[in-house]
């Protein structure tokens, strides 16, 4: 009897030990394949040669400034690409805005742009709160031109959430407001949205960007 006691014991153990290093195993290899799916090669032009996007801060007085330099080893060369502060387009004032570092993946380059909120001035509605701007860029390998092919914008405003997204290669816009769960769509398209490249990248193309896609609000 106690023999066969011990038996079952053992087997029971057994096979508690077997699950536990198969569930360690399991564990580990999906571990893996999530910190080896985070590093992607950065591959950004058409050379399959490793290429490196950096946010470098401009000196200034009073607000910061940024530039966003990519090195095109097809090239060999560094291109720099001011990343303009558009608070002023969105709340007719200054603010300060941050960078995050740019990310590399399926040879698109993003980048996130965060604004500081403004000052909330009483009697005085509709300031643009929250803003976050996403920009998109790859490399043009017909023309060796670095292209910019998307634009994201989100904000909150009279305590609804908007949200804007521009393809450029399409033309395409998308416009989206929420507010107590209802939700509102729209979307269109404009020829002057297609084949937009670093150069067009100024002051200008987002004053004529902030003309689109304001029927939700």
């Amino acid at each position: 009897m106690r023999t066969l006691v011990f038996l079952l014991v053992c087997i029971i153990v057994g096979n508690i030990s077997c699950k536990k290093n198969s569930t360690e195993h399991n564990f580990e290899k999906h571990s893996q394949d999530t910190i080896e799916s985070q590093y992607e090669t950065p591959y950004f032009d058409d050379d399959n040669i490793k290429d490196k996007a950096v946010i470098k801060a401009k000196q200034n007085t009073e607000l910061s400034s940024f530039i966003l330099s990519i090195y095109l080893s097809s090239l060999n060369k560094t291109v720099e690409i001011p990343i303009l502060n558009n608070s002023i387009l969105y709340n007719n004032t200054e603010a300060d805005y941050y960078l995050s570092d740019p990310i590399i993946k399926n040879k698109i380059i993003t980048i996130r742009v965060d604004y500081a909120d403004q000052i909330t001035k009483p009697n005085i509605s509709g300031e643009r709160k929250n803003l976050i701007e996403k920009i998109k860029f790859r490399f043009d390998t017909k023309n060796k031109k670095i292209q910019v092919i998307g634009y994201d914008l989100s904000y909150t405003k009279a305590k609804k959430n908007y949200s804007k997204s521009f393809n450029f290669i399409t033309g395409k816009f998308y416009s989206t407001s929420s507010f107590n769960g209802k939700k509102e769509e729209a979307s269109s398209w404009a020829s002057e949205l297609q084949n937009i490249y670093i150069e067009n990248l100024n002051r200008d193309f987002f004053n004529k960007l902030l003309l689109h896609g304001n029927e939700i609000e």
